[in-house]
């Protein structure tokens, strides 16, 4: 008779949950989802991340978890040498957030069940993607301290410094402006060449 390491044996008789989040969504872009099987928490995913968990064949049961709200908990069949993948993403519209982590708390994770599992490739940010996403930015913040200015003003709460801060803000927004227009036209025309 075979005599087959303990190790090798235990292996044969695991199987594999395999959970993957989506890389887009606006909603918990900068937060993980606490995984829980068979209700213990074993990871943390992120945005755009994939989680594999070596598991007793068997049944389980699979569920997300961010604050008070989750996702419905799903029944994952593990066979013996097998991934069980899943996907998962925030639930819903963006416009139904108050919803959502109300009455739509255990729904506010969407998660299912997947074929096979979903190998999420990660944005690639070059220096122009950097640069223009700083001053996109730029652009924003000058836009904002300029409302901020003309609060100030017709406020009269600092009427010594809504002149300055409104001239900074302007100047930072029409060199954002402009840096972006530059930009786009550069890559038009490299568009143009290729």
């Amino acid at each position: 008779m075979d005599n087959v390491p303990s190790a090798d044996a235990d292996r044969q008789k695991q199987g594999t949950i395999v959970v993957s989040r989506a890389p887009d969504g606006g909603r918990d872009q900068f937060r993980r989802y606490k995984v829980f099987i068979d209700d213990t928490q074993i990871g943390l995913i992120g945005r755009g991340q994939t989680l594999r968990f070596d598991l007793p064949a068997g049944p389980h049961r699979l569920q997300l978890r961010i604050a008070w709200c989750s996702s419905p908990t799903l029944a994952a069949m593990v066979e013996p040498g097998e991934v069980t993948s899943f996907r998962c993403a925030p639930g819903g519209e963006p416009a139904e957030a108050l919803s959502a982590v109300t009455e739509g708390a255990a729904d506010y994770i969407a998660l299912q069940q997947t074929d096979e599992p979903m190998e999420a490739p990660r944005a690639v940010r070059n220096g122009t993607t950097r640069f223009r996403l700083a001053t996109s930015l730029g652009f924003l913040g000058g836009g904002l301290a300029l409302i901020g200015a003309w609060i100030w003003h017709y406020t009269g709460v600092a009427r010594a410094a809504d002149d300055l801060v409104a001239e900074v803000s302007l100047v930072v927004i029409l060199v954002c402006m402009v840096t972006l227009r530059i930009g786009g036209r550069k890559k038009t025309g490299s568009d143009r060449r290729a």
